[in-house]
């Protein structure tokens, strides 16, 4: 087992290297870097305007990548980054989660989609796991904020398809590095969420734990889209 996840972490640093390596004939892809770290940093240090500049634009410059792919399949990309993107904006107001949900809803079923099409299938052993998270986060819910665990567990549901789905070892193309970061850029969205979810529910607005948790929000799913744009529109021209 540990010598499984030194190899599967080895392979998700390939990956990254590989997607940040793109920043060098990619604009648009050296602008997101910087904008996803300009957010992180300022969600730690609580610099509201630069959040507000920054989070807006992430999507936007990640769909590049899309674009420049000839997939038959790249318009359900720009929708789902669409989806991703009004999330985003969704969710800068305070207290807006049902909204935010409602956008990255579109985000991953266009991935569940993109995934399937690329050959992914679930596993039983891969739902079970994704169901832990999925039950914690709906008693956190149930306990703090009520209304929020029908968003819980319908949204969380297309969340852990698209972890599920991506986790998929079949997806992994020993010839292309890019593919390696699929799994792991659907578990950091997992992580993004629960983390969100726990700071929504455990702790209180502008203090020291809430910002780290929302830089830790944003730090993981900044990788995540990333790695799995990447890994899904690697190349110029992909087959169905």
């Amino acid at each position: 087992m540990l010598s499984g996840f030194i190899r599967r972490t080895g392979q998700g640093i390939c990956a990254l290297r590989a997607s940040v390596g793109r920043a060098t004939t990619e604009p648009e892809r050296a602008a997101y870097l910087v904008a996803a770290d300009i957010n992180t940093v300022s969600a730690l240090l609580g610099w509201t305007p630069l959040r507000k500049i920054t989070k807006p634009v992430l999507m936007p410059l990640l769909a590049g990548r899309v674009c420049r792919s000839t997939a038959p399949d790249r318009a359900v990309g720009l929708v789902g980054l669409a989806g991703g993107w009004a999330g985003d904006l969704a969710l800068m107001k305070p207290g807006n989660i049902p909204a935010g949900a409602a956008g990255f809803a579109i985000n991953h079923l266009a991935y569940a989609y993109l995934l399937a099409n690329r050959g992914a299938r679930p596993s039983a052993a891969r739902v079970a796991i994704r169901a832990v998270p999925l039950t914690v986060a709906a008693v956190l819910a149930a306990r703090k904020h009520p209304r929020l665990v029908p968003v819980v567990l319908g949204y969380g549901g297309l969340l852990a398809t698209t972890s599920i789905l991506a986790d998929d070892p079949g997806l992994i193309d020993p010839d292309q590095p890019a593919t390696y970061g699929l799994g792991h850029g659907g578990n950091l969205f997992l992580v993004s969420d629960a983390v969100l979810i726990s700071r929504e529910t455990l702790l209180a607005s502008g203090t020291t734990a809430a910002r780290l948790a929302d830089a830790v929000v944003m730090g993981t799913y900044t990788v995540a889209q990333l790695l799995l744009i990447h890994g899904l529109f690697h190349q110029e021209n992909l087959s169905p």
